[in-house]
């Protein structure tokens, strides 16, 4: 599934700060309870259950004005791996955010694609906050 799209800014150099390290996006991720190096743990809703998952950053890349980041997400009978990629032009960041979710147990598909979806939403209402 893919998300892309454009955020206003006020102070590109806010931005520019928030994009320069994965730690800003961690922080935006809803239940991150432990950050340990490029791993983390966070404690999700999915519909009824509360699900704790491990979460790792395996790349991250920065350039003057762009960062692209990618994250593997795994919990019970989920795996989600997200690739993102912002990048600052003039007074917006410009956003394209890639994800593949896997479920092993049958029938919850579209129910967690629907959660991610809707998950991925959170974060860049977090980042727009954050950026403004």
């Amino acid at each position: 599934m893919k998300l892309q799209g454009k955020i206003k800014i006020g102070d590109p150099k806010k931005a520019e700060d928030f994009i320069s390290t994965y730690y800003s996006l961690l922080r935006c991720v809803p239940g991150v309870r432990e950050v340990n190096g490029n791993r983390f743990i966070a404690k999700s809703k999915i519909g009824i259950f509360a699900v704790e998952t491990e979460g790792e950053v395996k790349a991250f890349n920065k350039g003057e004005d762009w960062s692209e980041t990618v994250i593997e997400v795994n919990g019970a009978g989920v795996k989600a791996i997200i690739r993102s990629l912002v990048k600052i032009e003039h007074q917006e960041l410009i956003y394209d955010v890639d994800y593949e979710v896997t479920v092993t147990i049958p029938g919850l598909q579209n129910f967690v694609d629907k959660q991610v979806s809707q998950l991925t939403k959170q974060i860049l209402e977090c980042t727009a906050q954050a950026v403004s």
